[in-house]
């Protein structure tokens, strides 16, 4: 266990660091331009990511699965992987352009052209992390991320401090990612894994794969449509206001998802020979996620406020209720049942599953919208997935023959969280004394530290052990 726990730290770490470097564009942009202009920004981004969200169909984690079954037919499964996305890509492409009266917001009108070209390019040809993944390569992967992320951030960062015009910064990004796809092209051919030869039986395969779980998690995807929404009926400083808020959104599938993408590989191929070992690792590795994401999750909840005021500016002070909301999402990311589902070949409960969330966020937003504006969008997207986790979770009961009591290891689960409220029990008690100031709350941080590291020392025994001897095997590699 402790061995995926190092490829998990190291792929953890490197999407934390790829995400704070990600945060440092809004952290300049919201500097660089004013809060209009800003939002316009957002809006691009908005309608983009939306788009090639729903699009992805879940290609490159369908690929991931795929080469840890049958890795003598890797080339194979990324070429048709590869054509896959040009064939969404072109689709998603071809739906900016003819229903662009009715996506895209009316204050980047002029843009839809960039935006279609932008859909394309971002949709074509991710298949590097999955093939690393699948490989137990964690270490690339972390380079290749940062190396993308810091590509995109500073041709974007670049542009807004010469050009001050957000249509040329539009042309940047734009720019930015055919660069990006013309070299994993290269990549990929220099290697011999993206090859020229049509395989129909293979292609028949992949597709039945894909479909439920691809159809999943357009649902999925879909019920981020709040900020689609919010870009149209509410203006750009209303989405500026709840994209600030829901910022911390991706944060919260960080630490889950680089445990659960390193161990599914090897669930897939225990699963083969019996469910229950698959599951078993699950969920242990469940326990290690929850102890890191439960102290995350009450610090950032009891510091709401200093945080927005401190990265994002008095003027977007407004979010702080609404990024407090946000922030149960972290919890609910601690129960993912896809993961032992997909690794049975379960796609369609998935699938299932959102599509109900979806009905849930889009009648939230419908009634609660015109009278309570962004919390429409917000307990829409928060109740959907809580749903999602009660329903896939039965279904692990159900697929796995399991009484409620052996889904996960609640005792364990119920420890991180005692340990975890009595590091902001001190926290709290620190700041009563403490002067309110930075120099107070970073003493206050390491008392927090402290006692969540004791608590975890004595109540998580041998989750404790499964981190040391990896962060020593690390060490001595």
């Amino acid at each position: 266990m402790s061995s995926f726990v190092s490829r998990g730290a190291v792929l953890a770490s490197a999407r934390l660091l790829n995400q704070v470097l990600a945060l440092l564009s809004p952290l300049l942009l919201v500097r660089l331009l004013d809060i209009s202009e800003y939002g316009r920004y957002r809006q691009f981004m908005a309608t983009a990511m939306f788009i090639t969200s729903l699009a992805g169909f879940a290609l490159s984690a369908n690929l991931n699965y795929l080469i840890a079954r049958s890795p003598e037919r890797q080339a194979v499964d990324i070429t048709n992987t590869c054509l896959l996305m040009l064939a969404v890509s072109v689709a998603s492409a071809l739906v900016v352009v003819l229903a662009r009266q009715w996506i895209v917001p009316p204050e980047i009108e002029s843009s839809w052209a960039l935006l279609a070209m932008y859909v394309f390019m971002f949709l074509n040809l991710e298949v590097l992390v999955s093939y690393w993944l699948a490989h137990r390569q964690s270490v690339q992967v972390m380079g290749y991320t940062l190396a993308i992320t810091v590509w995109r951030i500073a041709t974007l960062v670049v542009a807004t401090i010469w050009l001050r015009d957000v249509e040329l910064i539009f042309v940047t990004i734009v720019c930015a990612e055919a660069v990006k796809n013309l070299w994993i092209y290269v990549w990929l051919r220099r290697r011999g894994l993206l090859v020229f030869r049509w395989d129909s039986s293979a292609m028949r395969e992949q597709v039945r794969l894909v479909a439920p779980l691809g159809a999943g998690s357009v649902m999925y995807k879909l019920n981020d449509f709040g900020k689609v929404v919010v870009a149209n009926q509410l203006g750009p400083v209303p989405l500026a206001i709840y994209t600030t808020a829901a910022y911390q959104v991706p944060l919260v599938n960080i630490v889950q998802g680089a445990l659960a993408d390193v161990i599914f590989p090897d669930m897939v191929k225990r699963s083969t020979r019996d469910p229950a070992l698959g599951l078993l690792l699950w969920k242990r590795a469940q326990v290690l996620i929850f102890a890191a994401i439960c102290p995350a999750w009450v610090l950032l909840t009891y510091w709401a406020e200093p945080i927005v005021r401190l990265l994002f500016t008095d003027a977007y002070i407004a979010a702080v209720p609404y990024f407090q909301v946000f922030l149960l999402l972290m919890v609910r990311q601690c129960f993912q049942f896809s993961t032992p589902l997909r690794s049975v070949a379960d796609n369609a409960s998935f699938a299932h599953a959102n599509l109900i969330a979806l009905l849930i966020n889009a009648g939230l937003i419908i009634t609660l919208m015109p009278k309570f504006g962004l919390w429409g969008p917000t307990l829409g997207l928060v109740i959907g997935q809580t749903w999602t986790s009660i329903y896939l979770g039965k279904r692990v009961l159900t697929r796995y023959g399991l009484p409620l009591s052996e889904l996960c290891q609640w005792s364990k689960l119920g420890l991180a969280l005692a340990a975890s409220l009595a590091a902001i029990a001190a926290l709290h008690a620190s700041q009563l004394y403490l002067p309110h100031t930075p120099a107070g709350m970073l003493a206050g941080l390491a008392l927090f530290a402290l006692v969540y590291a004791l608590a975890a020392r004595i109540i998580l025994r041998e989750e404790y052990g499964y981190v040391m001897r990896a962060i020593l095997r690390r060490k001595a590699a």
